[in-house]
């Protein structure tokens, strides 16, 4: 994917990122559309790219992963990530997309390289150690999570790596980042979400009313949605409730069969959309996997949220952090959902705690700090 906005002509920035959900693909068209706010010519290229075929076996294979195994995919994960595998050898997981790789930089010619992926910043890393570029090629990497990885180490000869929060700090100097190249600016998402915004204007945008709980299952709707939303409507809160389920046509039609067949009228139920924001921007209390893109859409417009049970490993450190930092409340069971929403409906004070609290961890319009950032270097090099 290429924007050819050229009036810039003296810059230009080639993303690399990974189909594996959907999350690192928004976070770099937020960066591409950030660079096309300036007139800067971008370009979106897939880590696999090479082969279209791959570039869904490794999403699939990741979606199975969370679904199927999650216990084995979290005890290989926290085993790999408490070591450091650091090697002058491309790691073999992409050892096939080097070729690859050096064709769309030479053909691109950009000053700019941002990864978001790690799978992708090894790559570039690898391609900056043994001087396959023009050394003046600024190259950067995203940590598209709120924890460090295994096999960050891998990315280390990247010129920078940018962080959503603090907390990673540490890890990110274990893995052998030095401080000089850690940049925290919080997660680059869509500018829409920084936007002041009032709520009760936005609810009747979409003509709705009252307290509004909405469950957002990321791109791809994974989880039992059916079963938390027979939770909530057992507690017989005076709500509206939205689902959107992203790609899960499945999750959609067992939804709308449930809704048809109960005869309810307070779920509102919804497939992929384009105006997820106005729906979150609705919302009194959002119900999330701990993805961190749609965790930090939900900081953005300080909306306090619930997180869901069966969390792969990432998001459960994700989960564990947003709990101690007083940002939402957690679920270990499908069947808790309508408690906790009960929960927070009827204690103001602490909703309003958890508001204060995302206040404190915001980061606004960070896709624009990376953007003015990268900028910055590359002027430095000329």
């Amino acid at each position: 994917m290429e924007n050819t906005k050229t009036n810039n002509n003296e810059v230009k920035v080639l993303i690399f990122t990974m189909t594996c959900g959907e999350g690192h693909n928004m976070i770099a068209k937020s960066l591409s559309f950030a660079f096309e706010e300036k007139n800067i010519k971008t370009k979106i290229v897939q880590t696999y790219g090479y082969n279209e075929k791959r570039v869904a076996k490794e999403n699939k294979k990741y979606l199975w992963a969370c679904k199927h195994i999650p216990h084995l995919y979290d005890f290989v994960w926290n085993k790999l990530r408490k070591k450091n595998h650091y090697t002058n050898k491309l790691p073999s997981y992409v050892k096939f997309c080097l070729p690859h790789f050096l064709n769309e930089i030479n053909n691109f010619n950009p000053n700019i390289i941002i990864c978001t992926h790690y799978y992708a910043s090894s790559v570039v890393s690898y391609i900056k150690k043994n001087n396959l570029i023009d050394k003046n090629i600024i190259t950067s990497t995203i940590l598209t999570d709120f924890c460090v990885h295994p096999y960050w180490e891998h990315s280390i000869n990247v010129d920078y790596v940018i962080q959503a929060l603090e907390n990673t700090t540490s890890d990110l100097i274990k893995k052998g980042f030095t401080q000089e190249q850690i940049y925290t600016t919080g997660m680059p998402i869509r500018e829409t979400f920084y936007k002041p915004y009032n709520k009760e204007q936005e609810k009747q945008k979409l003509k709705l009313q009252g307290k509004i709980v909405t469950i957002v299952g990321g791109g791809n709707g994974l989880g039992n949605t059916l079963k938390l939303v027979k939770s909530i409507i057992k507690e017989k809160l005076n709500i509206t409730i939205i689902v959107i389920n992203g790609k899960n046509v499945k999750n959609y039609n067992k939804i709308n069969k449930f809704i048809n067949k109960s005869k309810i009228n307070n779920i509102i139920n919804l497939g992929f959309i384009n105006n997820i924001d106005e729906y979150m921007k609705s919302s009194d209390i959002i119900i999330t996997r701990c993805g961190s893109s749609c965790l930090s859409e939900c900081i953005s417009l300080q909306i306090p949220f619930i997180m869901r049970e069966k969390m792969i490993l990432n998001e459960q450190l994700n989960k564990e952090l947003f709990i101690k930092l007083g940002c939402g409340i957690g679920m270990n069971k499908i069947t808790e959902g309508g408690s906790k929403v009960k929960y927070l409906l009827e204690n103001e004070n602490i909703y309003t705690a958890m508001k204060t609290n995302i206040s404190k961890i915001q980061h606004p319009y960070s896709a624009q700090k990376i953007v003015e950032f990268l900028l910055s270097k590359e002027k430095d090099e000329k």
